[in-house]
Order: C-alpha cells, then structure tokens, then sequence
C-alpha cells in the first residue's frame, strides 16, 4: 500500500489543481471549507503557528479542543463567493490566516468548490 502513497498524492494534487482552474473559469459561488473556531487572539495565533509549522487541520482542531480554546460550532460548511470571496481565489487545501468572527477568531481551511 505504502510504495502507492507518491502516485496518490500526485493524483490529489492534480485533483487540486483541476478544482481550482475550474473555479477560475466557471466561478462557482459555494464552496465547502472547515472552521476552527478559537475563543481569542492567542488560542488563534497558537493554532495558526502550528498549522503554518506543518500540522494537520483535524489534530489542531482536536487539540484545541482538548485544551478548550474553542467556541461552539460546525466543524465543516458551506460559503458563498459573497460571504468569503477570497476563499475563491485560493487552491483547495489552502489554510487561511485566523479572522475576528462574532465573539471571536475563525481559522478556515479550503475543501472544495461546489460546481
């Protein structure tokens, strides 16, 4: 299984790239994206170093809840161009800096675009 693991990741990021040129050319509006919503400035901007240090998305979301730096809400959504439209300017698996959101931060993490 593991002497695949180069080819699969060559066909996902091919994938990646197919997603995106499609978004520039066909300018979907939705698009699917993951949240880690954080309770202040320092929870996000610890999450954001360890993301921006290679960690994954799901194990920092999950250690930020362990250690109760999050605030309630979904996981995993759905935007529109006009709430978010920079998320459509990025290649799926693109994670953004975090962003003031109500009470507190968001950090969003692009899944795909919705055709």
């Amino acid at each position: 299984m593991w002497k695949d693991t180069p080819q699969y990741l060559g066909e996902l990021l091919i994938w990646e790239i197919e997603d995106y040129l499609i978004a520039q050319s066909q300018r979907p509006e939705r698009a699917k994206v993951a949240f880690i919503r954080l309770a202040d400035a320092w929870g996000a901007a610890s999450i954001a170093a360890e993301l921006d240090n290679g960690g994954s998305f799901y194990s920092a979301a999950k250690r930020a809840d362990a250690l109760g730096m999050t605030l309630p809400g979904d996981m995993f959504g759905t935007v529109t161009r006009e709430q978010m439209p920079h998320v459509f300017t990025a290649v799926p698996g693109t994670t953004f800096p975090p962003m003031p959101d109500g009470d507190g931060w968001v950090i969003v993490r692009l899944v795909a675009f919705e055709s």
